[in-house]
C-alpha cells in the first residue's frame, strides 16, 4: 500500500488486538469498545493476507446491520474498498479479501467456504451458542486454520463462561480477557457511578463489571455446595431407579439414584452423550436392580428408512424396559425445588454435567398468552439431565422396605447403627405409651 493505514485502539484493545493465540475470548463490560474492536481486527486482517475471507457473527442478522455495518463502512478506508454489497453486508476489498456480516439466527447462512476467521460478537446472546460455535462454525476453520475472537457481556455461567475458563487456564490455544467498562480510558468514572447508583447490583457487576453472575431467575436457587458430595457406599437394599431423557439426535441425559430409609434421594450416576442409538446407550447404562423412568416422547412413533419405531420400544429391544415418567413441569419443579430446600437430595461429585446444568438451570422471559396471563417457563436448553431429575422426584420414591435381620450383617457398623436407632424409637414409642 503506498498509504499507511492507522487506527486508534486504547491500551486494553491493543493487548487483546496483539496477541497471537488462536482462540480469544474477550469478557468486557458495556461501552468497552467491544465492536470497534472486532471491526478493526476484521479490516486489519483483510488487508494483511489478500484473499481471505473473514466473518462477523452477532446473534442476530438486524443486530449485525444496526450495529456493525455501519460502523465497518464508516471505518474501512475508501482507498481499500473494491465493492460494497448492502443487500448481503459484505464489503470486497482491492486485494481480494472479503469481509461479510452474518446472524446466528438463521444457521443455514452460516454454511459455506473456509473462513481465515471470524469475530463472534455478544457470543453469550446468540441461541443455543454451544451448539452454534461446535456445529456449526467451527468446523469451518478447520481447513483454513482460521482464528477467532470471541467477545461479549456476561450472561451468567453458559458457554461463554466455559470458553472464557478455558482462556483463563490457556487450553487448546485459548486465551481470555476480562476488563470492566471503566477500563476503556474514554469512559468518564462520573457515568459509571451513576450507572452504579441506579441500576440493581447484581446487574451491574453483569453489564458494568462484566462479572459472570449467576442467572437472576434460577429456577432452582435453593440448589448449593452443601447438595454435593464425595461418593459414598450405597446399600446393595436401598431401591435404585433410573430415567432417561432420550433423544433421536442430539444428546441423550441419563440419571441413576438410590433411594435411602428416609425417601431421601441420592444421586450416583449420570450418563450425557451426543447422537448415540438406543443400543449404543443401553449398553452403557445397563445396571442390575435398577427400575427405569423414561421420557414419555419415547412413545411417540418415529420414522426411519420408511419404517416405523419408537425410542420406547428401540430401549426395551436393547433390555431396558421403562415405565413413562410424569411430564407436569410447573409441578415437578416446585416438588424438585422443595426437595432441595428440605436437603433431600445429595449428588455425587462426581456427576458433574447434572450440577453444571443445576447451576444454569433458568427461567425465560415471561411470555403474555392471548388470554393476557403471564407465563414463565424453563430456558430450553442445557436442560436434560434437569428433566431426568424433575421425573425422579414426580416418581414420588419411597423409603426401601426391608428385613434388618435378614438383609444386614447385624455386626457390621451400618447394622449396630440401624440396631442402634431401632433401640432407640423402641423406648421412645414404650415411654409415649406409659
Amino acid at each position: 500500500m503506498e498509504n499507511e493505514i492507522q487506527f486508534n485502539l486504547h491500551t486494553n484493545q491493543l493487548e487483546i488486538f496483539e496477541s497471537a493465540s488462536r482462540y480469544r475470548v474477550l469478557v468486557a463490560g458495556r461501552r468497552f469498545g467491544k465492536t470497534t474492536l472486532a471491526v478493526i481486527e476484521l479490516i486489519v486482517r483483510a488487508l494483511q493476507k489478500p484473499e481471505s475471507l473473514l466473518w462477523y457473527v452477532s446473534p442476530s442478522y438486524r443486530q449485525s446491520k444496526m450495529i456493525a455495518w455501519r460502523l465497518l463502512k464508516k471505518t474501512i478506508p475508501e482507498s481499500v474498498r473494491a465493492k460494497i454489497n448492502e443487500a448481503e453486508l459484505s464489503i470486497n476489498l482491492i486485494n481480494g479479501s472479503v469481509i461479510e456480516l452474518k446472524g446466528a439466527d438463521n444457521e443455514d447462512s452460516l454454511r459455506g467456504a473456509g473462513l481465515n476467521g471470524m469475530v463472534i460478537d455478544e457470543f453469550a446472546s446468540i441461541y443455543n451458542n454451544w451448539s452454534v460455535w461446535h456445529e456449526v462454525l467451527r468446523p469451518m476453520l478447520v481447513d483454513k486454520k482460521g482464528w477467532v475472537l470471541f467477545i461479549g457481556t456476561p450472561k451468567g455461567k453458559d458457554a461463554f463462561f466455559d470458553l472464557y475458563m478455558k482462556g483463563a487456564r490457556g487450553e487448546d490455544g485459548y486465551k481470555s480477557w476480562q476488563f470492566k467498562t471503566i477500563d476503556n480510558p474514554f469512559i468518564e468514572a462520573n457515568e459509571v457511578e451513576e450507572a452504579k447508583r441506579n441500576s440493581p447490583e447484581r446487574y451491574f457487576r453483569q453489564e458494568f463489571e462484566a462479572s459472570f453472575e449467576d442467572f437472576v431467575g434460577l429456577i432452582y436457587p435453593e440448589f448449593n455446595k452443601s447438595h454435593v458430595i464425595e461418593p459414598v457406599y450405597i446399600p446393595v437394599f436401598w431401591e435404585r431407579l433410573g430415567c432417561i431423557d432420550t433423544a433421536v439426535s442430539g444428546t441423550t441425559g441419563v440419571l441413576k439414584a438410590a433411594i435411602d430409609e428416609n425417601a431421601n434421594l441420592l444421586i450416583y450416576d449420570e450418563y450425557y452423550e451426543e447422537n448415540k442409538r438406543a443400543s449404543e446407550v443401553a449398553s452403557q447404562i445397563k445396571e442390575e436392580g435398577v427400575k427405569w423412568l423414561i421420557d414419555p416422547n419415547a412413545k411417540e412413533t418415529q420414522y426411519r428408512a420408511g419404517e416405523s419405531y419408537t425410542l420406547w420400544q428401540e430401549y426395551k429391544d436393547a433390555g431396558i424396559s421403562s415405565e413413562n415418567a410424569q411430564k407436569d413441569v410447573h409441578a415437578g419443579i416446585n416438588r424438585t425445588g422443595e426437595y432441595f430446600k428440605t436437603n433431600r437430595i445429595k449428588i455425587f461429585k462426581t456427576c458433574v454435567n447434572l450440577i453444571n446444568e443445576l447451576e444454569r438451570y433458568h427461567w425465560q422471559e415471561p411470555k403474555e398468552t392471548i388470554k393476557g396471563e403471564v407465563v414463565a417457563e424453563p430456558f430450553k436448553k442445557d436442560d436434560h439431565l434437569c428433566d431426568c431429575l424433575r421425573y425422579l422426584i414426580m416418581s414420588r420414591p419411597s423409603a426401601p422396605e426391608m428385613n434388618i435381620e435378614e438383609t444386614i450383617n447385624p455386626n457390621s457398623a451400618y447394622g449396630r447403627f440401624l440396631a442402634r436407632r431401632r433401640k432407640a424409637e423402641d423406648f421412645t414409642y414404650a415411654r409415649n405409651s406409659s
